[in-house]
């Protein structure tokens, strides 16, 4: 029988390419709340300065499993053409890790009753796998028993565009334009193939204290079937949101997130999968933290809620 280091490489690999990229890209469950993290072209969409904490532990039933921790931060320039985004991330899979930096550009031009936005982001990644964290039972044979690590800086590109209102968005977006490849030290690759992803929403203002927000996420990449996931929030007397979303061939999403105060916000969601790694690996758990600091009168006056 192979060793048990077989199956790390071909889930560092296998993630890196659906799981991870996923994350990387990023595809948080609460993407509504914050758009940029899957399209570059939506930095600095709120008109403010904006600053989002994101913690994400994925299939808490299988020891290993991804855990994701994300800094994201956004914000217009004094022209509100031109914004800016800067995203710093984490995945963490068993030994293998991954670390993320990346910087949108986003430039707006003025259509209809809203405004259309060009975005691109760079990109620098750090991949690392500590051999020494896997129990190799032939360890005097096994090429990878080194006891050390590999360590790989890999440059990328992702580009978009986003459209908005004060109550409708529509963004799409490419990532791994430069398509980088991981070689590991037996010369097995991966390569990082096109990932794109539609995103869409509407807010209807039913009532000064109801407000129902559905959302849609489309993602297409090569050699795969195309994914999607709906999701509708309502949001409470302006302060409580509460969500559902459907994820095609994974499962549920229930979701909260109340409004501490006008620039803070605390979010929750708990992902239940139904297909087989769903009822293998459990629940995942996402939590976030949004400040905003642009909540003054002006913002007050012409409120975007997604």
């Amino acid at each position: 029988m192979k060793n048990k280091l077989k199956f790390y490489i071909f889930f560092f690999f296998f993630c890196s390419g659906i799981t991870l990229f996923a994350q990387q890209d990023p595809q948080f469950s609460m993407y509504m709340f914050d758009k940029m993290a899957l399209d570059p072209a939506a930095a600095g969409n709120k008109d403010a300065l904006e600053a989002t904490v994101i913690t994400r532990d994925q299939w808490t039933g299988i020891s290993g499993s991804p855990t994701t921790n994300a800094l994201l931060l956004q914000a217009p320039l004094n022209s509100k053409k031109i914004a800016w985004g800067l995203e710093i991330m984490n995945d963490r899979t068993g030994p293998a890790s991954n670390t993320m930096l990346e910087g949108n550009y986003a430039y707006n031009i003025h259509l209809g009753s809203g405004k259309l936005a060009f975005g691109i982001g760079l990109q620098v990644s750090d991949y690392s796998i500590d051999w020494g964290q896997i129990d190799m039972p032939d360890k005097s044979t096994d090429l990878y028993n080194g006891g050390g690590s590999m360590s790989k800086f890999l440059p990328d590109a992702d580009a978009g565009l986003f459209y908005n209102t004060q109550t409708f968005y529509l963004g799409a977006s490419l990532t791994h334009l430069l398509q980088p490849k991981i070689t590991d030290i037996a010369g097995s690759a991966a390569d990082f193939e096109y990932h794109g992803y539609i995103i869409t929403g509407k807010s209807f203002q039913l009532s000064e204290n109801f407000l129902l927000n559905p959302s849609l996420v489309i993602q297409l990449a090569k050699n795969a079937p195309s994914a999607y996931s709906i999701n509708i929030n309502a949001l409470l007397v302006q302060k409580l949101w509460l969500g559902l979303s459907l994820k095609a061939g994974y499962g549920f999403t229930a979701m909260a997130a109340y409004k501490i105060s006008d620039a803070v916000q605390l979010g929750y969601a708990y992902d239940l999968g139904v297909n087989a790694i769903g009822k293998v690996g459990g629940g995942s758990h996402e939590l976030s933290l949004t400040f905003d600091f642009g909540s003054n009168k002006l913002v007050q006056l012409s409120p975007r809620y997604f």
